[in-house]
């Protein structure tokens, strides 16, 4: 009888390990039905395959797939790139992004291992990995032809730092290339996006004549943000009804937020 019992047990436990030893790998470079070539996700968050991509208001380019590709020194090769297009916000060192940025959430201590590439053979490049407050881990490409520019690095993470919330993945002040992302030891748990999540677009015209920017059919408190082509913040404002900013001559994307939604629109000022 215990003979038999032990025998029933056995599998369960196996299984049991298996399922908490299992692995989630986020595979840019060669996962064509999950990450097919495209021009990026637009300005909406969105979580695909339990993989949060939070992308910039003033760009539509962020997670970006496109042919380019690697060999690392793991043997791991890839056909594809994931394109972050950017930095995360702030300035470096900054452990908690505002912009370009992939996250996800996990059950407990696990192991995270990222393949990057830099953006620019040139240069050299940081991704790092945290949870908001606190460096879990970080890989450095240095400038350079192929390979050096191919990076592996690995984060340990604790249960403790798991609990605080997001994993974050991004690029320190500068744009690099995600090829895969592996985690081991947990179950990643990203929830999916609830509908409060989503954004109806704001129901009013931004125009640009005569050195100012008008916003008109305003009908609730608006928060606006002008950002210049490169994405820095150049003037910024609240409005309770239609209103216009003055401002030099260029090229600007006007972000508008209220409780109705948001809108983003770029304008040529002359």
């Amino acid at each position: 009888m215990k003979k038999k019992l032990l025998l029933l047990i056995l599998p369960m436990l196996f299984m049991a390990l298996f399922v908490n030893a299992q692995t989630k790998v986020w595979d840019f470079g060669n996962d064509t039905v999950t990450w097919p070539i495209s021009a990026g996700i637009g300005s909406n968050e969105i979580v695909k395959d339990q993989l949060g991509l939070f992308p910039i208001a003033t760009n539509t380019n962020f997670a970006a797939v496109t042919a380019s590709g690697a060999t690392f020194t793991d043997g791991f090769t890839a056909v594809n790139r994931f394109q972050l297009n950017g930095g995360g916000g702030g300035t470096a060192g900054n452990l908690l992004p505002t912009q370009r940025y992939v996250y996800f959430t996990v059950d407990g201590a696990c192991t995270v291992k990222v393949w990057f590439k830099t953006g620019s053979n040139g240069a050299a490049r940081k991704v790092m990995c945290t949870n908001g407050s606190e460096l879990l881990g970080s890989g450095t490409s240095i400038g350079g032809t192929t390979p050096v520019d191919l990076v592996i690095f690995t984060a340990n993470i604790s249960a403790v730092q798991a609990a605080v919330g997001k994993i974050y993945i991004y690029g320190d002040t500068t744009s690099s290339n995600l090829y895969k992302i592996e985690v081991t030891g947990a179950n990643v748990t990203t929830p999916a996006l609830t509908t409060q999540n989503f954004q109806k677009e704001l129901d009013i015209t931004v125009y640009a004549k005569n050195n100012k920017i008008f916003l008109s059919n305003i009908k609730s408190r608006t928060k606006v943000n002008v950002y210049n082509v490169l994405g820095s913040l150049v003037k910024s404002a609240q409005a309770d009804a239609d209103t216009s900013l003055d401002i030099n001559s260029g090229v600007y994307i006007v972000n508008a937020k209220s409780a109705d939604g948001e809108k983003s629109v770029k304008v040529i000022v002359q």
